[in-house]
């Protein structure tokens, strides 16, 4: 090239004389046009998150509700109500929880009775529930002296609540019996737990007992006594205790009382005028219908010795040890003329039973009279 050529780039064609197939201009690619998101006013999702929080808090609270209503209305509440109320030693209230019917010979089951017992129940302990239908069992362990004791209990389902939950309704325990035998006087006082009551004829004193321990004495006022004794109920199985049997036995005014009856009765038969005394155990016989018999009389040579012993079926045993001597006079007129007649030396004997005492002393019943037995005291 020279400096009168024009340069290089003279050479090329201008850009406005080049030709070809032409192509629209590729329309440039932007982002897409998008509808804006509405925003939530902060009203409206305060209110759905309360909404949401209140399902859930109803959800929560039905779960718990559904739960505390399946255990209060579990066949052991009612047995752990009457179980808290005895405990508690609140007996009245635990036995008209329990539907258990009683009066006021029922002097064991009151509150101050139940109070006065030992080994009561202090604690418990559910150990399984059983449901059969409308019938459940519940059982438990009392705790009584130390010692758990076994008891069951059962149920019936009177009804339902809201038609979902099972109403159990506690049936009557089996209650134990104090069973007292006082070999003593019928009608004899005894005392146990502090409840004065009196045994029976037979000397029996029958007692429907919650469990526990119940001391029992006999009061024989200044005539006898018995040692004491203790009688025991465990648990609700309607298991009785063992019969305790209490013998009986004489103070020593007692002995002294049944030896003067011994000698009233004596004195009795001996004040008589007749020839065979009623009751009493010697007689004279031989009489002759031909003569009259006056100024009969029985004479007391030697009084009979007696020891008393323990109870029989009759009373206190009376036994002679010595046999008294007594002899019977009258004055006879007859055939043969007039005169004394006499028979005996006759034994007196005295054996026989004290059957019971009264203010006035003892009550004596000879055993080997000649005709019907005669009292004397």
């Amino acid at each position: 090239m020279t400096d009168n050529q024009p340069d290089g780039w003279a050479q090329v064609p201008h850009v406005d004389t080049l030709r070809g197939t032409q192509e629209p201009p590729v329309p440039v690619t932007g982002p897409s046009a998008h509808r804006p998101r509405r925003r939530l006013r902060r009203g409206a999702l305060l209110g759905i998150i309360a909404g949401g929080a209140a399902v859930v808090l109803l959800l929560a609270t039905g779960v718990v509700g559904y739960a505390v209503q399946s255990s209060s209305h579990s066949a052991d509440r009612p047995v752990r109500a009457f179980l808290d109320d005895l405990t508690a030693g609140h007996v009245d209230d635990a036995l008209r929880l329990a539907g258990v019917d009683h009066d006021d010979a029922d002097v064991l089951l009151t509150d101050a009775a139940y109070a006065k017992a030992t080994d009561r129940v202090t604690g418990y302990r559910i150990a399984a529930t059983r449901t059969d239908g409308d019938t459940a069992t519940v059982r438990a362990y009392l705790r009584q002296g130390g010692r758990d004791v076994a008891s069951t209990f059962t149920l019936d389902r009177t009804g339902t609540d809201w038609g979902v939950f099972p109403v159990w309704e506690l049936q009557a325990p089996d209650l134990g019996r104090v069973q007292v035998s006082v070999r003593g006087p019928g009608g004899t006082p005894v005392e146990v737990a502090g409840q004065r009551v009196r045994t029976s004829d037979d000397g029996i004193a029958n007692l429907t007992a919650l469990p526990g321990s119940y001391a029992v004495t006999v009061d024989g006022g200044k005539w006898f006594t018995a040692a004491d004794a203790t009688a025991r109920i465990s648990g609700f199985d309607g298991t009785s205790s063992a019969p305790v049997s209490m013998t009986t036995e004489l103070t020593d005014d007692g002995k002294q009382a049944a030896q003067q009856a011994v000698d009233r009765w004596v004195d009795g038969c001996i004040a008589s005028t007749d020839p065979a005394p009623a009751g009493c155990s010697f007689y004279a016989y031989g009489e002759d219908p031909a003569y009259t018999y006056t100024n009969q009389k029985w004479t007391l040579e030697q009084r009979p010795q007696v020891t008393v012993g323990g109870w029989l079926s009759r009373g206190w045993t009376v036994s002679t040890t010595s046999l008294g001597r007594a002899t019977f006079t009258a004055d006879i007129s007859g055939p043969g003329g007039v005169g004394t007649a006499s028979a005996g030396p006759m034994n007196v004997n005295a054996s026989g039973y004290v059957s019971g005492f009264s203010d006035a002393g003892a009550t004596f019943e000879s055993a080997v009279g000649n005709g019907s037995s005669d009292t004397g005291s």
